[in-house]
């Protein structure tokens, strides 16, 4: 009976290491390759702003691991309710617009060494009409090597009452 209850609890060990492992490839925001590489994605925005408020929305691509993740793209899509004053990004990194949605970035990373972070900033306007938020800000990161090529970050900016 006990040898029957070692083998059982062996298993069950097993299938959590093997379901913890598969969760830890690409949770929130951060992904882990095979190649010793993490690149993290995150939107840094004020969580609430009054209408017509002005601030930063930022959105961040770092590299926690130990290889250079290279080519990177980085898709920006901002809601219709949020107006862009000016946008700034590293040297380096390469923006173009989406002529069928203007309210689409590209960006191109060539090469994120480990422990960099680059930072895309947008001077952002909000205009929320009669709406209590904005709809999504949506940052996607698409490489080769990542589980399933890509992350996706998203984030909303309330109405401050």
């Amino acid at each position: 009976m006990k040898r029957k209850q070692i083998v059982s609890l062996a298993i069950m060990a097993i299938v959590a290491v093997g379901i913890l492992s598969a969760a830890a490839c690409k949770s929130s925001g951060t992904a882990v390759t095979s190649r010793g590489q993490v690149l993290r994605l995150s939107i840094e925005h004020p969580t609430d702003l009054p209408d017509s408020g002005e601030d930063n929305l930022d959105i961040l691509v770092a590299n926690r691991g130990v290889n250079n993740v290279e080519d990177v793209l980085v898709d920006v899509t901002l809601p219709p309710q949020i107006v862009v004053l000016d946008q700034t990004n590293e040297r380096g990194v390469e923006v173009t617009r989406d002529s069928m949605n203007p309210n689409t970035y590209h960006f191109v990373f060539g090469n994120v060494q480990p422990a960099e972070t680059s930072r895309i900033r947008f001077k952002v306007r909000t205009t929320f009409g009669n709406l209590r938020e904005t709809g999504k800000v949506e940052a996607t990161a698409w490489q080769r090597d990542l589980p399933g090529d890509k992350l996706v970050e998203s984030a909303v900016i309330k109405l401050r009452q």
